[in-house]
């Protein structure tokens, strides 16, 4: 009889390597699908923040506005454009006067060509004249933007808007809906 050699048979050989590529596989596509779910979140996340920064913008100037316009120069207050009325300041953030009587800004949001523009509309006075009829595009990837007045455009106290955006991730489209509400500050 022969003698054996010691070392692992080519069988056993086989064996452990074919177990070694199953757990590879395993391993790699648990890696795999974490990448593409991490991308996708981290896509979708930065497009919520972008709504949420636009949306924080508009309400924010609404709260600090006395009132919404109806009209104001070529714009007008509608489902999809708010004129706000908001009170000059100078650059230390103090209201501006005149004499006894309030100096106004008029800031702009409104939605075209699904995108949100802004525009500031200013006294000369005013530290925002600098920004005076620009026409500053917020976001190009917009499918809505809505205001809800209350109780009307004339008269508002409460301003709702909404933005609401649809991005395509990885083969995922994403639809995200964000909506605020402002009280102005009518009381002024």
């Amino acid at each position: 009889m022969r003698k054996q050699k010691p070392g692992i048979s080519l069988i056993e050989l086989m064996v452990v390597m074919s177990l070694l590529v199953i757990i590879s596989i395993v391993i790699g596509s648990v890696y795999i699908s974490g990448i593409k779910t991490y991308r996708q979140e981290l896509a979708q996340s930065s497009i919520q923040s972008n709504a949420q920064t636009i949306l924080d913008s508009i309400i924010n100037e609404a709260k600090n506005a006395q009132s919404v316009e109806e009209t104001y120069s070529t714009y007008v207050s509608g489902t999809n454009s708010v004129i706000l009325k908001v009170p000059a300041i100078d650059s230390n953030k103090n209201i501006i006067y005149s004499g006894s009587a309030m100096l106004f800004d008029r800031i702009i949001y409104y939605f075209e060509d699904n995108a949100i523009h802004k525009v500031t509309l200013a006294d000369p006075a005013s530290a925002r004249f600098n920004q005076n009829g620009l026409n500053k595009t917020l976001d190009n990837n917009i499918l809505v933007l809505e205001f809800a007045y209350d109780p009307d455009i004339l008269s508002t106290t409460l301003l709702t808007a909404t933005v609401s955006t649809n991005q395509q991730v990885g083969k995922i489209n994403r639809n995200i809906s964000l909506t605020g509400r402002a009280r102005l500050r009518n009381h002024l």
